[in-house]
């Protein structure tokens, strides 16, 4: 009997020196594996979507100041500036730039978690009450466009915020083209919640 037990702690303290014989199966997945997929799958659409409106930012566009960018708090920042949107103090779409705001949409379109805070801002030039009208109007044309190539109406919110929040000084010529703007704020629907941050 005695024998029996010693070679019995004999045969453990061996296997235990096999390396790997207790460690964890490799199939099986380790804690918060789960979370740490997931995380990177949205954060690769957000990525994708990025890359995908990068690419169709002409050079022109983007010499005169449209690009695409990440926030800090993981959404998507388009900006448009009002000078290759529309007609100056109008709030109709250039027909030249419209092909450019469908593929935007169809990239929206592909990603239907996807939602749209739309911005238009303008200079200071002008009273508020008409810098405020226009820049709203600015933002429901630029939805128009998204909704007519397929975005639910549910995803997107229009907002003008007329010459609030410059990005320049109002003081140049420079400055106040810059600040002619409409702003796309992309970012994830998570469940039941949305996360729907005011750039």
């Amino acid at each position: 009997m005695m024998v029996s037990r010693i070679a019995s702690l004999g045969l453990l303290a061996w296997l235990v020196f096999i390396p790997g014989f207790f460690a964890p199966d490799a199939g099986a997945a380790a804690p918060n594996a789960g979370f740490n997929n997931k995380s990177g799958e949205e954060d690769e659409g957000m990525g994708s979507a990025q890359g995908e409106i990068d690419q169709i930012i002409t050079p022109e566009y983007r010499r005169r100041g449209m690009r695409v960018e990440r926030m800090s708090n993981g959404n998507l920042r388009l900006r448009l500036p009002s000078e290759v949107l529309f007609e100056r103090d109008s709030a109709d779409i250039s027909r030249d730039f419209a092909p450019t705001l469908r593929q935007v949409a169809r990239i929206m379109s592909r990603r239907p978690r996807l939602h749209a805070n739309v911005a238009g801002y303008t200079d200071s030039t002008g009273s508020d009450s008409h810098n405020l009208d226009l820049s709203a109007r600015r933002a429901e044309s630029v939805t128009t466009i998204l909704k007519a190539e397929g975005v639910e109406g549910s995803r997107l919110h229009p907002e003008g915020r007329g010459e609030r929040e410059p990005v320049a000084s109002n003081s140049t010529a420079e400055g106040q083209q810059l600040n002619r703007r409409v702003e796309i704020i992309l970012y994830r629907q998570r469940g039941d919640r949305m996360r729907r941050v005011r750039p």
